[in-house]
């Protein structure tokens, strides 16, 4: 067999940059260790500086100026059980960390800036693992630098604005026939993205707030490279395009604060991911196109918050995201199930800084996947895969 059409099947059956996993998939919506213990609910009630990420009409409802430095890591593990035998992802942790300011520009317009990751993944199954013709080592890097508005149109009505500048890097690997041979894809690209939100107040402790975000398409180029031990050795290296559709996001959400002392919010995210219909890869032999049909996904998410006039808080929560990828087009490059997460944090804050630490338990219902199309090899993704991950989030703020 000619080198060139491994590498042209290869292409064909599962050469994705774009990957997506347990529920969120590449989403990565862990920003704010206070928000976060609430369930991550807080397009409603969250007004300090990551209001730039969960909604920037927030900018402006809390005091004066803040900067919030968060960091995250995810420890997980993802097995899948088929007929060729149980096999284990690599375990993680995966770590990840943003950045959030906002100042007031007058009395009634807010500035926020945020470089945070709205999407991303790292995961790797083993070279020896009965999944090698799907996936092997997968990354996915996706960085955004946001400048935000937040306005005051009236005492119980605010409006938001936000504007993205995206860079993005994809390494995708995978094996084809023998423990050792490889197909990967590396490529970069840029975009951009906007976004909207509002926040309403009808009655006195009941908020309504709101946000859309649209990212742009991004065109990643790069390369293929496809390594063969068998028949005989040989490498070939190809240049290679692709232009990838991220989905529209949109939240809605109710937060009521009877007192002080005490904030609930529940959060609906709906998820445009049915958009992206087909991966296609531009190549000098032509053009491949592979089916992905996803399915549109909604994350719901509720969780209380407890303050104290001490300055100690602690938040609980719960929120449930919706799988996307279909079995007929499961892939566990896309480790993809129903996600349940629980979470439980506490911080504390004074006049002039806090510290805020969050623990969340994510388990995944077992997914039994049957009628998955096999790759060249013959290799079938059929089987159950099952997920359970801890995460850890800590962040320190400043205010002025």
């Amino acid at each position: 067999m000619k080198l060139s059409l491994v590498c042209r099947a290869s292409l064909l059956l599962s050469a994705v940059l774009m990957t997506r996993s347990y529920g969120l998939g590449i989403e990565f919506t862990y920003h704010d260790p206070e928000v976060l213990a609430r369930g991550n609910a807080g397009v409603a009630s969250n007004g300090n500086a990551s209001a730039v990420y969960y909604n920037p009409a927030m900018l402006g409802s809390g005091e004066g100026s803040d900067l919030l430095l968060t960091g995250y890591v995810l420890d997980y593990k993802v097995a899948h059980t088929g007929p060729a035998g149980h096999t284990d992802l690599k375990d993680g942790p995966a770590v990840a960390a943003s950045a959030f300011a906002s100042t007031p520009l007058s009395d009634r317009v807010t500035l926020g800036l945020g470089l945070y990751s709205p999407f991303g993944q790292k995961n790797e199954w083993p070279d020896n693992s009965p999944l090698r013709a799907y996936a092997t080592e997968t990354e996915l890097l996706f960085m955004a630098g946001t400048a935000a508005l937040g306005i005051e149109v009236t005492p119980s009505f605010r409006l938001g604005l936000s504007v993205s500048a995206v860079e993005s890097t994809a390494d995708i690997n995978r094996g084809l026939f023998v423990p050792g041979d490889t197909f990967s894809v590396e490529g970069d690209g840029q975009g951009w993205g906007v976004g909207g939100g509002f926040m309403w107040e009808p009655l006195e402790g009941h908020r309504i707030g709101g946000t859309a975000r649209y990212w742009s398409p991004v065109t990643y180029k790069g390369h293929s490279t496809t390594a063969l031990i068998l028949p005989a050795p040989g490498v070939a290296i190809s240049p290679v395009k692709s232009e990838l559709e991220f989905p529209l996001e949109a939240t809605v959400g109710y937060a009521w604060t009877p007192n002080e002392k005490w904030l609930f919010e529940v959060d609906v995210t709906f998820n445009d991911w049915s958009s992206f219909e087909n991966f296609t890869l531009e190549q000098p032999g032509g053009t491949i196109v592979e089916p992905m049909n996803w399915e549109d996904s909604y994350v719901i998410a509720a969780g209380v918050t407890r303050k104290w006039a001490s300055g100690w808080w602690v938040g609980g929560g719960y929120w449930f995201a919706e799988k996307t990828t279909p079995d007929a087009n499961f892939n566990p490059r896309l480790p993809d199930v129903d996600l349940h997460v629980v979470s439980i944090g506490t911080g504390y804050r004074t006049e002039c800084w806090a510290a805020d630490f969050t623990y969340q338990y994510g388990y995944g219902e077992p997914r039994q996947i049957t009628g998955s199309a096999p790759t060249l090899s013959g290799a079938s993704a059929d089987g159950k895969m099952t997920y359970r991950a801890h995460g850890f989030s800590a962040g320190v703020r400043w205010f002025w």
